[in-house]
């Protein structure tokens, strides 16, 4: 005889259902950077980093992340979600403590090594956590628009923190990045309030030989999943390399500082708006259609920011921004989808791996570009080489598409 659901199972699954907003608000408060929309100026101006030592210390802040990235999914596919997300905030925390303090390059790079540790736990943790929490509630098919709701209100968090930051830089140089301690501590206890959603754990006792089985998986046995890492990771990299020099990019045009501000939160709205329509878009044209759509986007953002001169220039900056919001929602699900429970954080996370190990490469390499032949030809050659890669990544992902049967294909 089957036995009823208990109280104990209901009182489970109505804590599991907070999840997602729990989820929600943990990645905007994440996402209330601050700093972000004159880090740049900050560590150019007042630190007297030259533009190849904000890459290297970007570069820095990928090597953190990429040294961290699997073995910290690893870890929490092991010990469990909840107890990540906690370590991840209290590690944030002491992250922007130490930017608070920073007086030059190498403390710079300090406290992004200590920031990209805390955020790779980060990083693969909540995307799975989420999909876990929808399973236990067998409404997985939400995810797509709860991801999309998370990076909306999350893209939208860091808009308006980007209107704040003239007001508050102006106050005092160091007041964004003191305010990013307070936003931790306040996640940190949203993390707490968290529910452990229930998956298939794994008990690893060589845990080497099943790192290898996770890379094999996905190198040999899942070719759909390995077009889907690629086109996160070509579509990833295009629209983050630009981020690190719109700032300097307007500024050089002639745009005011004191607008500076409001571009970084239009672009961050812009996201937003991509995020919260993801869903309804990739099922009415498929998930192919949207990344292609994005790789013709992510061109005509390098080609129309490296040919125009004039002020407004910077406008083509927010075609990058829509095909970040339109992409991360839907190649997240898909993923998901394909990643089997118990191992959902590590293998997001391998694919974090892959993309800040690719912009470890190129970050320095662009800066010393730039410094040494201007932003516009070096747009223009990330136009083609970018624009190149997108395409073949997603005719991979076609590829896949057009082998799976009739009605697994989106």
């Amino acid at each position: 005889m089957t036995a009823p659901a208990t109280q104990s199972d209901e009182d489970f699954r109505l804590r599991v259902a907070r999840n997602p907003i729990l989820l929600c608000a943990h990645h905007a408060l994440m996402m209330s950077l601050f700093p972000m929309a004159v880090i740049t100026l900050f560590q150019q101006d007042h630190l007297g980093l030259t533009m190849a030592e904000i890459m290297l210390v970007q570069a820095a802040f990928a090597a953190g992340l990429a040294i961290f990235e699997f073995p910290s999914g690893y870890l929490a596919d092991r010990i469990g979600y909840r107890k990540t997300v906690i370590l991840a905030s209290a590690l944030s925390i002491l992250a922007w403590g130490l930017y608070c303090f920073a007086i030059g390059f190498w403390s710079v790079l300090a406290a992004e090594v200590a920031m990209g540790f805390a955020l790779s736990l980060v990083s693969g943790t909540t995307s799975a956590m989420l999909y876990e929490s929808l399973s236990n509630l067998d409404r997985e098919n939400e995810f797509t628009k709860w991801f999309g709701r998370a990076r909306f209100f999350g893209q939208f968090s860091e808009g308006s923190a980007a209107l704040a930051a003239g007001l508050l830089f102006a106050v005092s140089v160091r007041l964004p990045f003191q305010m990013m301690v307070g936003v931790w501590i306040l996640n940190l206890g949203i993390a707490l309030f968290l529910t452990e959603p229930r998956f298939a754990r794994h008990g690893v006792d060589q845990p080497l030989q099943h790192i290898r089985k996770l890379v094999e998986f996905v190198a040999r046995e899942s070719p759909r999943l390995r077009s889907i890492f690629a086109v996160a990771t070509v579509l990833g990299l295009s629209s983050f390399v630009p981020v690190w020099l719109i700032t300097l990019y307007a500024r050089d045009a002639g745009v005011p500082v004191a607008w500076l501000g409001p571009i970084w939160a239009a672009a961050n709205y812009c996201v937003a708006f991509g995020s919260i329509v993801s869903d309804r878009i990739g099922r009415a044209i498929g998930l192919v259609a949207v990344c292609f759509l994005c790789a013709g986007l992510l061109t005509l953002g390098y080609v129309g920011m490296g040919l125009t001169h004039a002020w407004w220039g910077f406008v083509f900056y927010f075609a990058f921004n829509l095909s970040r919001g339109l992409s991360g929602p839907l190649i997240a699900h898909a993923e998901q989808e394909e990643i089997p429970s118990g191992d959902r954080a590590s293998l997001v996370s391998l694919r974090s791996l892959l993309f800040r190990a690719s912009f470890i490469m190129i970050g320095p390499l662009v800066g010393t570009l730039i410094d040494t032949h201007g932003q516009h030809p070096v747009l223009l050659g990330l136009g083609f080489v970018m624009g190149v890669s997108a395409l073949f990544a997603c005719a991979l992902l076609a590829k896949t598409d057009s082998e799976r049967p009739p009605s697994q294909t989106a």
